[in-house]
């Protein structure tokens, strides 16, 4: 049998998640890595002082993110991209591709150094109904 959670459940358990990340936190898109070790920053865009809206079904927008003018960039590809507190404690890791992954890129993988970077959107979901 599949778990699944009330949309109460849902929505305490992503707004629980998001409230980690606390005010003025930052999006961080990075190179390979993992949570330990979650690799190079080529891009860091801060979010908003109230980074996250209330969930609602389970879902928690984004607020305002501001772009990176001046992005580090590497001639690798975004890999992975981590949401953290303004303290760099990351308490989200995740995936980065072009399509069908947690953040989608459009325009290319590669940020090279000097670019602006934006994101449009941003949701987070914590569990699944």
């Amino acid at each position: 049998m599949t778990v699944t959670h009330s949309t109460a459940a849902r929505d305490a358990a992503t707004d629980a998640v998001t409230l980690l990340i606390g005010a003025s936190g930052n999006l961080k898109l990075r190179l390979a890595g993992n949570i330990g070790a979650p690799g190079a920053v080529v891009a860091t865009l801060p979010l908003s002082a109230d980074a996250f809206g209330d969930s609602s079904n389970g879902t928690a927008t984004a607020n305002a993110i501001s772009s990176d003018t001046d992005a580090t960039g590497n001639a690798s590809p975004v890999a992975n991209a981590t949401l953290e507190t303004s303290g760099g404690t990351v308490v989200i890791h995740c995936a980065v591709g072009a399509s069908g992954s947690d953040i989608n890129m459009t325009g290319g993988l590669t940020i090279a150094p000097g670019d602006t970077v934006e994101v449009s959107s941003l949701t987070y979901t914590a569990l699944t109904a």
